[in-house]
């Protein structure tokens, strides 16, 4: 590669890491975050207490569902409120760092007819929030879904029940909004990787403490500080967040691969299938939509070609071969699983309830209350805490009305990201398509997104970015190193054609003689 080539990457790089935030504010605001979610949903000692409970029938457990569903306590409320406030306080940062950057345009544009430059008004270098668009279609989505949700209230079953939810999801807006007001992309990811990696960290330190780590066992699921479903996830989003982290400065391939590969680890020790799929197929998503041209045809007919091919081995393969690639898909849980789990039949049951409001539904979080769980997790015989299928209970709490809204929001914000990946090439919004894909497959067999957990609120603070934020016009470094090399070598070529057909004058006259 040419010199100036090399030279025209560092400096667009080093122009792009200038607006990044430093490491102490990325750690800052993951500490926030944490602290809000470990208040709503983490105990350093739930791995010993599942331990406990796993032994004794589920009617002689205290159903904790039911006890949440009743009232908010008060660490949730804090975690909450932490969280909206840690957003107000980045949404005034931000409007304060852009008003800044204009007085100090203002300043340094004219002083007694001269031009100051930027760097002598400290406006060059330093790290600047990115330019907001509050016109953006996506808000327009949002408006329309919440403001679906908040008109649920007057036919809700329950008022008080949708109140709270409510207030939940606009202290989780409020975050969201926020953050993304504040931080680019890059820096949102980079936050992600630290808050997982933390709660991953602390829960495998927890079992280890509660001598509860025993992957040896064949009924064991890694926990750590909350349920092992939650954990599972916690750690498909670190290794997709650990996948698309951008490195300032040069990359570190093996810190990138020791995250993934831990996350991948904790994973599979909590067993969850849901997860892992969703995983599996967000990841494969990232892959043709990082691919170009023919690369991605050829990606799409091998995957094609490959599934295939395992289709007709499969159905050559013996009873005994089924068996166990059963068990492996299954990850050693067997149980129920003609069934998925007791699922097939609690969807058929909530169908029936679904079926009596179906346009507006129950009211936004109003169906899942304590006498409904209480109710069919004693028809069931086992602690249900919602519908386990997110577009079952998006029916359930807003009707089909509201679940159109949503399913629509995710998908034009989707589709946006997968755009603007296409015309940047920035990683951040490939991050965003994958797991916007990763929550809509999770939501099948799971209710995680849309939620009140960390998976939930990382889905808001991505969609929010894509809506905030303005795309770059400029195209990719080496793109654009490309084609400034490209043109410099036509100049340099028809100058050259030049000076090869200019009218040549005889030897004798060049010498200063006469002919």
């Amino acid at each position: 590669m040419d010199l100036r080539v090399f030279e025209m990457q560092w400096a667009w790089t080093n122009s792009l890491n200038a607006s990044h935030a430093p490491w102490r504010v990325r750690c800052a605001a993951a500490a926030a975050i944490g602290v809000g979610f470990w208040f709503v949903g983490h105990s350093l000692d739930y791995s010993r207490r599942m331990l406990l409970e796993s032994s004794i029938s589920a009617e002689r457990v205290e159903n904790q569902f039911a006890a949440q569903q009743a009232e908010t306590t008060t660490s949730s409320a804090v975690g909450y409120f932490l969280l909206g406030g840690l957003g107000a306080a980045c949404f005034l940062s931000a409007i304060a760092g852009r008003r800044g950057d204009r007085m100090r345009a203002t300043r340094g544009s004219s002083s007694n007819g001269r031009r100051i430059p930027a760097s002598r008004c400290g406006t060059s270098q330093q790290w600047r929030p990115s330019r907001v668009n509050w016109l953006h279609p996506l808000g327009l989505f949002c408006v329309a879904y919440v403001g679906w949700c908040a008109a649920t209230m007057l036919w809700s079953i329950e008022p008080p029940q949708t109140f709270r939810k409510l207030a939940i999801l606009g202290l989780m807006l409020a975050g969201a909004v926020g953050l993304a007001s504040r931080f680019d992309l890059e820096d949102l990811i980079a936050i992600t990787v630290v808050v997982l990696a933390g709660f991953v960290g602390v829960g495998l330190l927890a079992e280890v403490a509660h001598g509860t780590f025993r992957p040896w066992r064949n009924d064991y699921r890694f926990s750590g500080t909350c349920h092992p479903n939650d954990q599972g996830l916690q750690c498909a989003l670190l290794a997709l967040a650990a996948w698309f982290m951008a490195w300032e400065g040069r990359d570190r391939p093996w810190l990138r691969r020791l995250l993934i590969a831990g996350a991948l680890a904790g994973l599979a020790l909590s067993k969850s299938r849901t997860t892992l799929l969703a995983l599996v197929i967000a990841a494969a998503v990232a892959l043709v939509l990082r691919s170009r041209g023919l690369q991605r045809w050829l990606l799409l007919s091998g995957g094609a070609a490959a599934l295939s091919v395992v289709g007709i081995l499969m159905s050559f393969a013996s009873v005994a071969a089924l068996d166990q690639t059963a068990d492996v898909a299954a990850m050693g849980r067997r149980q129920n699983i003609n069934s998925l789990t007791g699922r097939l039949p609690l969807w058929h049951e909530l169908s029936k309830a679904a079926e009596e409001a179906p346009l507006v539904g129950h009211g936004y979080g109003a169906f899942w209350g304590e006498k409904n769980v209480l109710r069919y997790s004693e028809i069931f015989s086992w602690h249900i805490p919602h519908g386990h299928n997110a577009y079952l209970d998006l029916v359930l709490a807003t009707g089909f009305v509201g679940a159109a809204l949503y399913v629509a929001w995710v998908l034009a914000a989707a589709a946006a990201a997968a755009v603007r990946h296409e015309r940047t090439g920035q990683a951040g919004y490939l991050f965003v398509a994958s797991l916007i894909v990763m929550s809509l497959v999770h939501g099948v067999t799971e209710s995680k997104f849309p939620g009140a957990g960390m998976g939930g609120f990382l889905l808001l603070v991505a969609i929010a970015a894509v809506t905030l934020h303005q795309c770059a016009t400029g195209a990719s470094p080496v793109g654009t190193a490309k084609r400034v090399h490209a043109s410099a070598l036509a100049r340099r070529q028809r100058h050259t054609r030049r000076w090869h057909a200019r009218p040549r004058r005889p030897m004798a006259l060049r010498a200063g003689r006469s002919p």
